[in-house]
């Protein structure tokens, strides 16, 4: 049994050349070779890594936002975000991807995009591959597209409703794993549950839909999700010199390993610019986490004042 390596509080390879046409989602079957067993710690803060799937982002043609708001949000709560990783929509750079996250512990990994109905739209295939899991279609799954496309057929956004090959694609997920509902679109996001406490959750690329399959799926996740308190607080150098607060930074770090301490040089373009310094604690309740950041602020300006 392989132990993850994220322990505490502790902070692929790709094809060349064109990849076959796509088989039809129903007749997906996972590889024989058995998925990676892990043993993730189930106390302590959540793991997690994220994936986000798309060439157009490593060809620099689309900004991704979604990573940022997940990170963000979970971060705020107490989780560890140790990667953000970004892969080519290839079968294989997605399940290399998938695998490596939870061979190094990750408790919970998020992919975002790939879920739609064209070619590229890969990343359903891709993750039941990493879980060896077959796809098939999924009644929940069919029903929330369905009741989609007849909502745009309505609102005469498409000529017809029903199902075609292309829009049944997305109503094919890994066996065991169940739709989010995408308010915002078309394509259901989906959350699988491995043994070991491991959970993988797909969401839509666009990123009000993104966000929106995910804030659904954290009442979902409500036994794993992040539920702690942030504090924070920012204050202003008297200097735009940021390696001479260095000595001082590194100090209170030592003394507070609670709070994260960053500081943020504004460049020299403007000669009245400041270094910002900002701290950060989460801890279980509000009083908890405001305490770490104001015994680390008053630290730093006696520290400051030569204290």
């Amino acid at each position: 049994m392989k132990a993850g390596r994220y322990q505490g509080s502790g902070r692929g390879k790709d094809r060349k050349g064109p990849s076959a046409p796509p088989r039809r989602p129903a007749e997906r079957r996972p590889p024989s070779t058995p998925a990676p067993k892990v043993l993730v710690p189930l106390t302590g803060p959540l793991h997690v890594e994220i994936v986000v799937v798309g060439r157009e982002l490593l060809r620099g043609l689309t900004v991704e936002s979604s990573a940022a708001f997940v990170s963000s949000w979970l971060s705020r709560r107490g989780a560890l975000v140790h990667r953000i990783t970004i892969v080519d929509d290839r079968d294989r750079a997605i399940t290399s991807a998938v695998t490596e996250a939870i061979e190094r512990g990750a408790r919970l990994v998020i992919t975002t995009g790939g879920l739609g109905p064209a070619a590229d739209d890969r990343t359903l295939g891709a993750v039941a591959d990493a879980l060896r899991l077959p796809l098939a279609i999924h009644p929940h799954a069919k029903e929330m597209v369905e009741s989609s496309f007849r909502r745009l057929e309505k609102s005469r956004v498409v000529p017809r409703s029903g199902l075609t090959t292309a829009r049944e694609k997305m109503c094919a997920i890994p066996v065991g794993s169940e739709p989010v509902p995408n308010e915002e679109g078309i394509a259901p996001g989906v959350l699988v549950r491995r043994p070991g406490g491991v959970a993988v959750l797909c969401l839509p690329g666009v990123p009000e839909e993104g966000r929106a399959v995910f804030l659904a799926a954290m009442d979902r996740l409500r036994d794993m999700a992040p539920r702690g308190i942030l504090a924070e607080r920012e204050v202003e150098a008297p200097t735009a010199d940021e390696s001479s607060l260095l000595p001082m930074l590194d100090r209170l770090a030592e003394e507070f390993p609670l709070v994260w301490i960053k500081s943020h040089p504004p460049g020299f373009a403007r000669e009245d610019a400041k270094v910002r310094i900002s701290l950060e604690a989460v801890a279980a309740s509000k009083e908890e986490a405001e305490a770490l950041v104001e015994g680390a602020l008053r630290r730093l300006l006696a520290l400051a004042g030569g204290g």
